[in-house]
């Protein structure tokens, strides 16, 4: 049996570690055992892997939120010792024969002492910010992986342009589990969130409160044109904040949509743990993303056959098929956004032919199956090296 260590060093709950589960649960459970270190912060994650029986070790951290690129690195040292050494006892005690991490600083708190014991090592680059927030550790990770892998093609692109080594890459696109994905909930006019009754139609955005990343304000404002033309529709904000400067962005957020009279209209949900339930009971998802990787929350909607309205950047082209299972639109234009919203609720039978094809589209290139049996085709060769 193929012992497997993975190392998650962030502190909540994301698409990484989100991606880790659904492989986890595809294993061939006689021929891989999985260990997982995480930190000890990610509760969530903790707790999932405890449900699913996979031994846990807890990594003692502290997690800096700093601008200061240069001033995070200095002050993140006596964290980096640490936590190599806390996995080079892990390794020693375990004995696992292939090291496994997930996101930027998994890797770089765990590479050391991989190579030190000698083990296969595998990185992940899960995010843009993955290959590219420091390019000489980037270049160090690649370098020393025995394979690095992204999880889009445009990826691949991005580490060209980059002048990384791009012979170690692979793509390996997240999967989910299709079984788990079913019509759930309210048949009538409204569904219930939090205690509060919201009427249909509604649109959703699902995501981190990332003001970098997630492009909140885009689906505020497009939210605002969509009212002009509709004056029904509900928009729900989906997702819960980590940090002070998640919290500070929501306020501001919040704000924004007091200013422009969307009270009624615009509810943050906050964290919410029955995603099919909410993507059975509304209409479209909006990701405005200012980047992203495939976007498991564009899979997510599609395998509950909803059309997606998203940007048309990084790895989302190779999830949407724009005219097909949804529709692209260019960044940071609520306007756009707005025009293929209206067109959808106003075209049902277009938007039912859409998620239609969307769930196809899942189907036959997202699933947890695929995922699986990729990254075992991928260990298998790193032990007969």
């Amino acid at each position: 049996m193929v012992k497997i260590l993975h190392i998650y060093t962030h502190t909540a709950m994301g698409g990484g570690e989100t991606m880790l589960l659904h492989l986890l649960d595809g294993l061939d459970k006689n021929e891989f055992l999985p260990i997982v270190a995480c930190s000890q912060e990610n509760s969530r994650l903790i707790r999932a892997l405890k449900e699913r029986k996979i031994e846990v070790y807890p990594l003692k951290m502290k997690n800096l939120t700093l601008e200061n690129k240069f001033l995070k690195a200095v002050l993140q040292l006596p964290n980096f010792l640490k936590i190599n050494l806390q996995t080079a006892q892990i390794i020693k005690r375990k004995k696992p024969d292939i090291l496994q991490a997930g996101l930027f600083y998994s890797a770089l708190f765990s590479i050391i002492p991989a190579k030190i014991y000698r083990k296969p090592f595998i990185w992940i680059a899960q995010t843009p910010s993955d290959l590219l927030r420091y390019k000489i550790l980037t270049k160090f990770l690649i370098s020393l992986a025995d394979k690095t892998i992204l999880t889009c093609k445009d990826f691949i692109r991005l580490a060209r342009e980059n002048g990384f080594n791009i012979s170690k890459l692979q793509t390996i696109y997240t999967g989910l589990k299709m079984k788990d994905y079913y019509q759930k909930g309210s048949s009538g006019n409204e569904i219930e969130i939090n205690g509060q009754k919201i009427k249909k139609p509604i649109v959703a955005m699902i995501g981190r409160f990332d003001r970098y990343q997630k492009g909140h304000q885009y689906f505020i404002e497009a939210a605002k044109v969509i009212k002009e033309k509709i004056l029904n529709v509900n928009f729900l904000i989906v997702g819960g904040t980590v940090n002070p400067e998640e919290e500070k962005y929501k306020r501001e957020l919040e704000d924004k949509v007091k200013e422009l009279g969307l009270s009624d209209q615009v509810i943050f949900t906050g964290f919410y743990p029955d995603l099919i339930y909410l993507l059975s009971n509304i209409e479209i998802v909006i990701i405005p993303s200012l980047y992203e990787a495939p976007s498991a929350v564009a899979m997510e909607a599609m395998a509950m056959k909803r059309p997606v309205v998203a940007s048309n950047v990084g790895g989302i082209p190779e999830v949407v098929i724009n005219g097909e299972t949804g529709f692209l639109v260019p960044p940071k234009n609520p306007r756009a956004i707005a025009e293929k919203t209206i067109f959808l609720l106003k075209n049902p039978q277009k938007a039912r032919e859409m998620g239609e094809k969307g769930y196809l589209r899942v189907k036959e290139n997202f699933t947890q199956e695929k995922l699986a049996r990729e990254y075992e085709k991928l260990y298998e060769e790193l032990i007969r090296r």
